[in-house]
């Protein structure tokens, strides 16, 4: 896929939106995680608080002490990451647990904090960073009256290890949300852009002639375009029904001034002017050649997907009416036109096309022609064969070119060939030569169709 298709554009604006929304997602989460971290780490440190700031009190020397510290042994233990702190204020001693050891902490200054619980981060022992929570106490008389911050901090790297550990689970159950929503993005491209591939499909039967047009059955997003697609292709068709009159018409207009002008070289070599009557004579041929070539084009059908042709029965007409003429009658023919054989052509394109490959063999043929037809697979064959000079190889090309003859000793306008070619580009077909055993065979291949389908062209039965 490249960059243009758009498959690949949506894909990768899905991609896209899942990662952002996955970074999102689990940079939401985790801060969400860490601020349920930090509540419940809180309220234990409060407890704690409490249990430290009710076990002030003094000793039989009038000394600061705490009767009644909190009963969590980690307290006890050096360095445990679980410490509490009391600074009696102003000039009071500095009481704390067990577990500071020899390390004392520098607590915020008096006006930062007041009754309230006060967090903080702080430095600790043994280079770590403490979480913190602090406050002010006034002590009673008993105590002299004095003030004291009491604080109990727990290590932040605790705080940051839950965190992680909350974030190591949670990245790779993201990344199996993340595929599933790739996929699932993948998914809803494919289906969604199956109406397209649909309408290709489609848009290539109309090619070919297997389709007249898109019809319904699409999304309402994209029957509009089907819609129009069809509307366009109803005006070309329109126009070219127009073409192909206006080209008839203006072929049969030349028809009656050519034959005038044939009449007046005609009264020209009467009177001797034979060099002009010729001059004449050859202008008139190359405009009827034309002229007939036009006449010939405006008769093939455009691909109708519903027509077929009976191919026996089209090519013995044919055959019937070339029988009758002077040349046909002087020659044998072969006739092998097995019953039911359809092909996917207008029944008068393949006659115009059988007739010009028939008119060829007999002009050239010495003393048989045959007419064949044969069915493989998915290709009706028709073979029309003369027992003739033959043509080389290297001429058949030139052969396909309006107006090329190849033999002018015998008559003809050079068109013939040249219109089964037209005929055979329309449908779809194939147009082969072969020279063997003393035979020149011309062999016109067209796509097959269901013989329960024959119909022929409703415009041309109007």
């Amino acid at each position: 896929m490249s960059f243009s298709s758009l498959r690949f554009r949506l894909l990768l604006g899905a991609v896209g939106f899942v990662l952002a929304a996955l970074a999102l997602a689990a940079g939401g989460l985790t801060f969400l995680f860490r601020d349920h971290v930090e509540r419940w780490v809180d309220g234990e440190l409060d407890g704690y608080l409490d249990q430290v700031i009710a076990g002030i009190d003094k000793d039989a020397d009038g000394t600061f002490t705490v009767t009644a510290p909190p009963a969590d042994p980690r307290f006890e233990q050096p360095l445990s990451g679980r410490y509490w702190q009391i600074v009696v204020v102003p000039d009071g001693p500095v009481l704390r647990s067990r577990s500071l050891w020899d390390f004392e902490i520098d607590l915020p200054s008096d006006g930062d904090v007041d009754d309230a619980a006060h967090h903080s981060r702080v430095a600790g022992p043994d280079g770590s960073q403490l979480y913190l929570l602090q406050r002010r106490v006034a002590l009673s008389d008993r105590l002299g009256g004095a003030t004291a911050q009491a604080a109990v901090a727990v290590d932040a790297a605790e705080v940051s290890a839950a965190v992680y550990r909350f974030a190591s689970v949670l990245a790779p159950f993201l990344l199996f949300i993340g595929v599933l929503l790739v996929l699932a993005s993948w998914f809803q491209v494919r289906v969604g852009l199956r109406p397209l591939a649909a309408m290709q499909q489609k848009l290539g039967a109309i090619r070919t002639g297997k389709r007249g047009r898109l019809g319904g059955g699409f999304p309402d997003e994209v029957q509009p375009l089907a819609s129009e697609v069809d509307a366009l292709l109803d005006a070309r068709d329109q126009q070219v029904e127009r073409a192909r009159l206006r080209a008839a018409d203006l072929a049969h207009g030349l028809k009656t001034p050519l034959q005038v002008l044939l009449s007046d070289a005609d009264q020209l070599k009467r009177k001797g002017e034979f060099e002009v009557a010729a001059e004449i004579e050859e202008i008139v041929q190359a405009l009827q050649r034309h002229a007939d070539h036009q006449l010939s084009r405006a008769r093939i059908a455009s691909p109708n997907p519903n027509v077929a042709a009976d191919v026996g029965e089209v090519a013995a007409r044919v055959a019937r009416v070339m029988q009758r003429t002077p040349e046909g009658r002087r020659l044998k023919w072969k006739l092998d036109l097995p019953s039911e054989i359809v092909a996917r052509i207008d029944p008068d394109d393949l006659s115009e096309a059988i007739g010009n490959l028939t008119e060829n063999a007999v002009r050239h043929a010495k003393s048989t022609v045959a007419i064949a037809a044969r069915r493989d697979a998915d290709t009706t064959s028709i073979v029309v064969s003369d027992d003739g000079p033959g043509i080389p190889a290297e001429q058949w090309d030139r052969m396909l070119t309006r107006g090329a003859r190849l033999d002018t000793s015998v008559p003809g306008t050079g068109l013939g060939l040249a219109i089964v070619k037209d005929i055979v580009d329309v449908w779809s077909a194939d147009l082969s030569f072969k020279t063997a055993e003393r035979q020149f065979c011309v062999t016109m291949s067209i796509p097959a169709k269901e013989a329960a389908v024959i119909r022929l062209n409703p415009a041309r039965e109007a």
